[in-house]
């Protein structure tokens, strides 16, 4: 079997989205039967050169993986030139974009499906992604849906995030053959708000880097100390700076934690800034936190194992998820997690943490004072988040994930 891949979306995605398709695409290569070939598209229009990821892509090339690098023509807009960008000119180039932007779409999607045909000859199938949703001509089109929050919670992402994915949507509706839900809830949420018929959806959960796992104090206290922290001093918070984290709450729920100990341990928030995160920058500011909060962008991948392992507590309130990566990532290291109670997260984290209404800061503040007051509590939810996180790996994703390839191409 011949399988192509889409890469692109690895130069342009962050956090969880590079993870999944980075991590799958590595277990792909190590289970799969000997006969098959992988091909993995990078279709250069639609990153524009983008390197942040460029060293961690270069290590799938190689061996049982053909990496094909392919121009094509890429959409371009008066209004992103900046000497367009100036009060009186901007209204009418947007104007003048608005008018040509069918034409624009016509245009490139052509381009683009006489390179895929031309690039990608003989491919079975073809697993797209969240940037490029195309079918290659001959072969069977899968899509993976992380989660339908654009539809679900829309005034929490910007309009090019919304238009992006309501691509994928449409998609997904009108050309996969196979649609794979991280979850069974992102599989409800496609069946009630796409319309999708429940025989081309398969559920295949997300898995856990091996690197994720209990780590001694002396391997871990280095890292840690690069960033003015210890083991067992911090709670800690992972993903991107949004208000689907529900950050603004949390740093409410944080302040009344403080209240209850008499030494309150740091609250540590690891992860980018992403779009409207200037109203939890402005309460860590409002609630005197400044010394409290720590906000850490530059964490790599290689040291977050770290700081899952020396947090007293993993807390992620976040109002919606689609699996719910970074809570499972902290049980797999033995961290005892708080998570919220909605969407994804009861099925991922099970009886091995703390679930609690994201939107009670009251209960947020509660299940952390509980886990902090009660070491056996803690030692407790440790143990079963060691336990379940074993259930969950690379490796079975890509197994589950071949089966779908297997099972649409027969």
């Amino acid at each position: 079997m011949r399988i192509g891949i889409d890469i692109t979306v690895l130069y342009r995605a962050w956090a969880g989205v590079f993870t999944y398709h980075y991590r799958l695409i590595q277990a792909l290569l190590q289970v799969a039967p000997p006969a098959y070939e992988f091909v993995l598209l990078d279709y250069l229009p639609l990153h524009n050169g983008a390197t942040h990821h460029w060293a961690e892509i270069e290590k799938l090339a190689g061996g049982r993986a053909k990496v094909v690098h392919v121009s094509g023509l890429r959409h371009r807009k008066l209004s992103h030139l900046s000497f367009l960008q100036k009060p009186g000119v901007e209204t009418a180039v947007t104007a003048i974009d608005n008018l040509l932007e069918p034409a624009w779409l016509k245009l490139t999607s052509a381009v683009q499906n006489a390179q895929l045909s031309k690039h990608m000859p003989g491919v079975d199938i073809f697993h797209s992604s969240d940037v490029l949703n195309s079918a290659v001509p001959g072969a069977k089109s899968v899509t993976t849906i992380h989660d339908l929050t654009t539809l679900i919670l829309p005034e929490y992402h910007l309009p090019h995030i919304q238009k992006m994915q309501a691509e994928k949507f449409r998609f997904a509706q009108e050309q996969a053959d196979a649609i794979i839900a991280v979850s069974e809830n992102t599989k409800r949420d496609i069946i009630r708000l796409l319309n999708i018929e429940p025989e081309r959806i398969h559920v295949v959960h997300e898995g856990i880097e091996s690197g994720l796992r209990p780590l001694p104090v002396e391997a871990i206290t280095p890292t840690l100390a690069a960033y003015g922290l210890e083991p067992e001093s911090y709670i800690l918070h992972v993903g991107t700076i949004e208000p689907r984290k529900n950050l603004v709450r949390l740093i409410e729920a944080y302040y009344e934690v403080r209240k209850a100990l008499s030494q309150p341990p740091k609250l540590v928030l690891v992860g980018r800034k992403g779009w409207f995160y200037e109203e939890v920058y402005a309460k860590v500011i409002a609630l005197d936190l400044t010394k409290s909060v720590l906000f850490l962008d530059t964490v790599t991948d290689e040291e977050l194992p770290a700081f899952y392992n020396g947090a007293l507590l993993m807390v992620y309130p976040t109002l919606y998820e689609g699996f719910g990566l970074p809570a499972l990532e902290a049980m797999a290291c033995g961290t005892a997690v708080v998570a919220a109670n909605t969407s994804s997260l009861p099925e991922v984290v099970g009886d091995a943490g703390l679930l609690i209404d994201p939107t009670n800061i009251s209960a947020i503040a509660n299940a952390i004072t509980r886990i902090l007051k009660e070491p056996a509590t803690r030692h407790d939810l440790s143990q079963k988040s060691l336990l379940r996180a074993k259930k969950f790996t690379w490796e079975h994703v890509a197994r589950e994930t071949l089966a779908v390839y297997e099972k649409i191409s027969s």
